[in-house]
């Protein structure tokens, strides 16, 4: 046996050296699927071949807590060094650079860093870092505002100031990112738009400003979210809170998608939003200040999909008191119904007889059932004549939530699927069959709607899509 072993032996090396043996492209294009810098290196072990193969691969990808042991002590010296010597060890141009440190480091060496990547002609540029002292600015260097590789710049500054050089600069820029960036100085954001005549894609996450004023010719994506509300009397001086925007202005003639939500802005104006083809509603304080002085529907009336909240409908829309709503265009319609009355909802179907998908997404607080009146013939007729998608979120087997299943799978004879995403993993492999069971025996009107069960993260509850980590399925006979 032992004879047997040590002849296979040679084989076994042989098939692992086949990988060794193959072209340096193919090398390189396995390397760049292994997602962070530290775990490239490692593969500099292997062999003789493989040593210096690493170097070759035009991204870096660092994090901090990666391999981070809680009962040791993060060694920021290590860290520092470890950076500076992938930098100097890569190749003249660098498709990309993602770098995560937080507040280690000081702005001498972060700035270093940011210059070293920029002679480098990085492409895409995707920083998460704040100044090791609280009051030090995020001063970006000159470099990088001139730079004519950058294509896509993300910054996250939990919470900094960001100061930019008044310098014309950003020119290749095409997608813009800031996330929790503090931007009441300067007008940033006007300062941005205006300097860079490429730019098609920004997003605006958990970002402090008085105001926004959107206005740009070339944008074509546009995403603004913030997690929460801030009294807008606080001082700007003390720390980092979101949702002190109290006006968002966008006039952006080629804007094609657009995404508000959480709590973006007090008061809203849109204009010149021609080309707009999907937009996603869900702000939570839409007009909290003062009602809309104009037609809100109007100004997104060429949308072909709509993704808005109950809440939004009821802000925009009285229809004893607004003219029909008129969306020649919208095929697909999806509805978060974050509040239990139906009045808005009702008047706001009965507009749109020319809706090819309809997408109901019921959250967790629901209960006042009657104030739905789903009983009701005329009321149940308009809700389902366009519904193929119903999604119940954080289920956990709520009566309420099985009744409105049951009067909508009666109802619902063009309904193709019904989800039941629950909060909990262990509940739902405990008693998501039985539920499913349940639902099964109902009545209904379509013979081919599918019956889901999946869980979701309850981090991502206020996001859209949300995150799906297990999927059961049913498709009833």
């Amino acid at each position: 046996m032992k004879k047997s072993k040590q002849a296979n032996t040679p084989e076994l090396e042989d098939e692992a050296d086949k990988i060794s043996n193959m072209p340096d492209h193919v090398l390189q294009l396995i390397l760049s699927n292994i997602p962070s810098t530290e775990e490239v290196i490692r593969t500099s072990i292997l062999s003789t071949r493989w040593r210096y193969l690493w170097t070759s691969i035009p991204f870096i990808d660092i994090d901090y807590t990666r391999g981070l042991n809680p009962l040791t002590q993060f060694n920021s010296n290590g860290f520092r060094e470890f950076v500076y010597w992938v930098l100097l060890n890569k190749p003249l141009n660098l498709d990309s650079f993602h770098l995560r440190c937080e507040y280690y480091y000081n702005m001498v060496t972060l700035r270093q860093w940011i210059h070293t990547a920029v002679m480098r002609k990085v492409k895409l540029l995707d920083l998460t870092f704040c100044p090791k002292e609280e009051s030090e600015d995020v001063q970006i260097p000159h470099s990088l505002v001139t730079c004519d590789s950058l294509e896509v710049l993300k910054l996250c500054l939990l919470g900094s100031r960001l100061c930019v050089p008044n310098v014309t600069g950003f020119q290749a820029l095409r997608v813009l990112e800031l996330k929790e960036v503090y931007l009441f100085i300067d007008n940033l954001v006007g300062y941005f738009l205006e300097s860079c005549p490429l730019l098609e894609d920004l997003s605006l996450i958990d970002c402090r400003a008085g105001e926004y004023v959107i206005s740009c010719s070339n944008l074509k994506k546009l995403r603004i979210h913030t997690e929460k509300l801030a009294s807008v009397d606080d001082d700007e001086d003390d720390h980092f809170d979101s949702g002190d925007c109290l006006d968002l202005e966008i006039c952006c003639p080629k804007l094609e998608f657009l995404k508000l939500t959480g709590y973006v802005a007090g008061n809203f104006l849109f204009e010149n939003l021609f080309s707009l083809k999907k937009a996603v509603i869900h702000a939570k304080d839409l007009f909290i200040f003062d009602e809309p002085d104009f037609d809100f529907f109007s100004t997104i009336s060429h949308v072909e999909s709509l993704s808005i909240s109950l809440y939004c409908i009821s802000a925009c829309f009285d229809p004893e008191v607004n003219a029909p709503i008129l969306l020649p265009n919208l095929k697909t319609l999806e509805i978060i119904l974050d509040g239990t009355n139906m009045q808005a909802l009702i008047p706001f179907l009965k507009c749109l007889p020319d809706l090819d998908s309809f997408h109901l997404i019921i959250p967790k607080h629901i209960y006042r059932v009657r104030k739905w009146n789903l009983e009701e013939s005329e009321t149940i007729n308009i809700l389902t004549r366009h519904l193929k998608k119903i999604e119940f979120l954080e289920f956990d087997e709520e009566k309420t939530k099985l009744d409105i299943a049951r009067v909508l799978l009666e109802h619902g004879n063009k309904l193709e699927e019904m989800e039941f995403k629950w909060g909990d993993e262990a509940r739902l492999h405990e008693r998501s069959m039985e539920t499913m069971n349940q639902v099964s025996s109902f009545e209904k009107a379509s013979s081919t709607v599918k019956l889901r069960c999946s869980v979701i993260d309850p981090s991502q509850i206020d996001s859209s899509p949300y995150d799906k980590i297990l999927d059961i399925e049913l498709i009833p006979r």
